[in-house]
């Protein structure tokens, strides 16, 4: 029986995603939008899978995978709920520290490897990115601070990828659901909590609406609360200073695919900013 189409969804580049029904089940279907992005597809599937759900923090259940026409696809669980970006204005602050907790446990590996090539793997993604960018003077500030870093502080570990507010969903029980599982040339929890400060320190996901002081002062708790857990594990410190060089690399690696004024705009305020908190050890605190 051919599955009937109910709508379109928003997706990352490279994959089309739709809403589809086939008897009285209710799925998303996730699919390469060309041969070429097969394989990467295929990985984020497998991260998918072996996500360990806990501390009430789940993913769709994947009932099916193969081919069709040559791209490859897989059907999941349709989670009814909002992104934690469109729940922010909704979310009281007091539920906001259990939440962000709950979201930190599951993400921090305190067994994480140590990776002995990651200061040659984040050297090249560095490399790379800066002869693409060497005609944006004003980052070689940046480009400086990040070839000079230390990454082998970088714990290997499994991760989400692409941990942004908008890709956590929450239902109306309060359980959260990672969706939008993003293949990695590293693979850290470090790197997904820099994707969470992308949102909660820079704003990444609200860069186009408008600024109300509602929504700030969430943000504000809800970093804190990220801040004060990581500053509780061993070496917190170091870690977080890590975690904010990440991010740092995480906004310059947005330049490439930059089109608009406004967000070439937002970014080089998140750069400055960044740069202003790394030079003072201000990272974590809002200037």
């Amino acid at each position: 029986m051919e599955n009937k189409v109910i709508k379109q969804l928003n997706g990352h580049s490279g994959c089309v995603v739709t809403l589809e029904k086939q008897r009285n089940q209710v799925f998303v279907s996730k699919s390469a939008a060309d041969a070429m992005y097969n394989y990467r597809l295929k990985k984020q599937l497998k991260k998918q899978q072996h996500f360990v759900s806990a501390y009430n923090v789940y993913t769709p259940e994947i009932f099916d995978c193969g081919y069709k026409n040559n791209l490859f696809f897989f059907n999941m669980e349709y989670i009814q709920g909002k992104t934690l970006a469109e729940y922010t204005n909704d979310i009281s602050i007091s539920e906001i520290p259990n939440l962000i907790t709950c979201l930190f446990n599951c993400l921090y590996f305190e067994n994480s490897k140590i990776e002995p090539r990651a200061n040659e793997l984040f050297g090249k993604k560095i490399y790379d990115l800066h002869q693409q960018l060497c005609s944006f003077k004003y980052l070689q500030p940046a480009f400086s601070i990040l070839e000079s870093f230390d990454w082998s502080l970088v714990d290997k570990s499994f991760c989400h990828g692409d941990l942004t507010l908008e890709n956590i969903l929450i239902t109306h029980d309060k359980k959260l659901y990672l969706i939008d599982f993003l293949d990695s040339f590293y693979n850290s929890w470090m790197i997904d909590i820099a994707k969470l400060l992308q949102d909660l320190d820079l704003k990444w996901a609200f860069r186009n609406t408008e600024v109300t002081s509602n929504r700030d002062l969430r943000l504000q708790v809800a970093k804190d609360t990220l801040i004060e857990e990581i500053l509780k594990i061993d070496n917190g410190t170091q870690k977080l200073e890590t975690i904010y060089h990440i991010l740092l690399l995480n906004i310059i690696r947005i330049y490439p695919y930059t089109k608009d004024k406004m967000t070439f705009d937002f970014l080089n305020w998140s750069v400055s900013n960044l740069l202003e908190k790394i030079n003072k050890n201000k990272v974590g605190v809002v200037v």
